[in-house]
């Protein structure tokens, strides 16, 4: 999937919903996969959003320059929350929200594998291969979000809204009060659960289902 932040005349909201899942996506990837411009990538994202969103944007940026935010200080608790093995607090997988069983590769991954067949891409890779992962999910949202703006076609549009409703918003922000309530000491990890919830909630009030028919 593209990684470039989306700049695409005359599609506002589409380039908006777009830049904000690229910058999730990339800041629960590990640590050490972060891009160097991640502070720039979040003011992009989430400032021209304003309220809520555009607050919890600017304490996310502020934490970055903290003490104790740097990649190497931050990846312990990455891993407590997202990686685990004995404790994971904040699973980032959305099987273990919507499974019953609770098993990855199952039925909830497989929705996931077809959703992004059906769209063009092929299957994922790398040491997050398990196609429900949650960068995976926001970067397959922010592909469809692109793709929107930039052709203006609504079956993007629908596509998004279809995959939010059934899947990624029904479990994305019960990881991210997870996250929020373990996130301890790092007020990196705090501040961008809040971002999370504060961006679902940003994405309801813009209703994009409304339009896609």
């Amino acid at each position: 999937m593209s990684e470039r932040l989306a700049h695409v005349p005359n599609f506002d909201l589409p380039v908006r919903r777009a830049n904000g899942f690229l910058a999730l996506a990339r800041a629960y990837s590990p640590p050490d996969a972060w891009p160097d411009d991640l502070a720039e990538i979040f003011e992009s994202a989430f400032i021209p959003l304003g309220g809520e969103v555009r607050d919890r944007g600017i304490e996310l940026i502020s934490s970055l320059n903290r003490s104790g935010a740097t990649p190497e200080e931050l990846a312990p608790v990455h891993a407590r929350l997202f990686i685990g093995p004995f404790d994971m607090q904040a699973p980032p997988w959305a099987s273990l929200y919507l499974d019953p069983e609770k098993q990855l590769m199952g039925e909830t991954s497989r929705y996931a594998a077809k959703a992004y067949a059906e769209a063009g891409l092929g299957p994922v890779t790398g040491p997050t291969d398990a196609p429900d992962h949650v960068t995976h999910e926001l970067e397959f949202m922010y592909f469809l979000a692109f793709r929107e703006g930039e052709t203006g076609d609504v079956e993007w549009r629908q596509r998004q809204a279809r995959f939010w409703r059934e899947h990624l918003g029904a479990w994305l922000p019960q990881m991210a009060a997870l996250a929020k309530q373990a996130s301890g000491e790092s007020p990196f990890y705090r501040s961008l659960a809040e971002l999370t919830l504060a961006f679902c909630r940003w994405l309801e009030e813009e209703n994009f289902e409304a339009s896609q028919h």
